[in-house]
């Protein structure tokens, strides 16, 4: 089993200011844990922080759902998404950075954000995947 690509994820995770990150298998073997997860808290076992702990249900709580999708977790904002049904992946980050004048444009922000994000999270897994 070749490991995730790093020095490719790397560089994304520290341009989007990730704190956090989890990369599993979709049966929830962890492939890969990034950062730091202490300052998040655990609201809930079952909200999403929580769920990193079993990445396959992350990963079957994603099908026939439009990607990313977006949990709150007190002050953080997590993503979680799949790159071509190989790799379920947790993101997570401070929410304190969308600034909006309402409630609809600062979501629009960090849903942009997000998508971004996700764009390139897959686009540096994807050489990995396509040689798998």
């Amino acid at each position: 089993m070749r490991p995730l690509p790093l020095e490719a994820l790397e560089p994304v995770l520290h341009r989007f200011s990730v704190l956090y990150a989890v990369f599993a298998r979709p049966s929830g073997e962890v492939l890969l844990r990034w950062g730091d997860a202490s300052p998040i808290p655990i609201l809930d076992e079952n909200a999403f922080v929580g769920a990193t702990r079993d990445m396959a249900r992350v990963y079957r709580s994603l099908e026939r759902m439009l990607l990313p999708q977006m949990d709150v977790q007190g002050e953080y904002l997590g993503i979680r998404s799949k790159v071509a049904d190989q790799v379920v992946y947790a993101l997570f980050f401070e929410t304190r950075r969308f600034e909006a004048a309402t409630p609809v444009e600062r979501l629009r922000t960090e849903y942009a954000f997000c998508k971004s994000l996700g764009n390139a999270v897959d686009s540096a897994l994807q050489a990995w995947v396509a040689a798998r």
